[in-house]
């Protein structure tokens, strides 16, 4: 039988492991450092936000629902897909949408050390500088991501330390689960208040061109019901000015 000292270490111990894991993982912690995740003085505005693209079979018809809604959205791109498609980068800046950093591989960031951050972050930007365009900036810094949004606070000083400011959210739809459908995605999106930031995906670090339909579709519907409700869809960078001038 453990002795009460040894209890209280392993209670101790794992009290620490899930403190960490909760300001590590929880989107909208600030205990490590600050990031942007809900901009509650904006008003009527929400900012939708799309992981692990461009996707050249999901990316051009979420552009297309996007407009038709009169809504801009906010793309955090995988460097290596963006190598694959600069003219879609192109197209995503041209039609006012924000883009942003995550990564060149998408690795779980507070794996990797500094020097690797660095090189993660550079491939990225090399991609997205190879098409012409540049990242969309919030104060002077560009927008990034962290994948899975786990992060430590070595992570976030060497992200502000290469001029990002890090992109958070605090409504996730799941719709990266195996299992997820439209309605699914939907019921989770429509949680969403003014100011709120919406995690969606285009894509997946595993494949170029995955099936996102059921995202692009939730999108159409969430467009349209909260738009009806008096909400309005802007980029992160137009969602935290807005913040600032209420």
């Amino acid at each position: 039988m453990a002795s009460p000292v040894t209890k209280a270490l392993g209670a101790a111990a794992a009290g620490a492991a899930g403190f960490a894991w909760y300001h590590g993982q929880v989107p909208t912690s600030q205990f490590y450092g600050p990031t942007i995740c809900r901009v509650p003085e904006a008003g009527k505005l929400i900012a939708l936000t799309y992981d692990d693209g461009p996707n050249p079979e999901q990316t051009p018809g979420l552009m297309d629902v996007l407009e038709r809604h009169g809504a801009k959205g906010t793309f955090l791109l995988i460097g290596s897909w963006a190598a694959r498609e600069p003219e879609l980068i192109q197209e995503l800046v041209a039609r006012g949408h924000a883009i942003g950093n995550h990564t060149f591989t998408h690795p779980t960031m507070p794996l990797r050390s500094s020097s690797q951050l660095r090189e993660e972050l550079l491939r990225c930007r090399e991609a997205v500088d190879a098409a012409g365009v540049d990242f969309s900036r919030v104060d002077g810094e560009a927008l990034m991501r962290p994948p899975y949004g786990r992060r430590r606070p070595a992570t976030l000083r060497t992200l502000r330390d290469q001029g990002y400011v890090p992109l958070l959210w605090s409504i996730t739809c799941f719709d990266w689960r195996r299992t997820v459908t439209a309605d699914k995605i939907i019921r989770r999106a429509m949680r969403a208040e003014g100011g709120d930031i919406i995690l969606l995906h285009d894509g997946s670090h595993l494949d170029p061109a995955h099936d996102r339909s059921a995202s692009v579709t939730a999108t159409d519907a969430v467009l349209s019901r909260l738009t009806e409700q008096g909400y309005r869809f802007v980029t992160v960078p137009e969602l935290v000015a807005a913040g600032r001038t209420t």
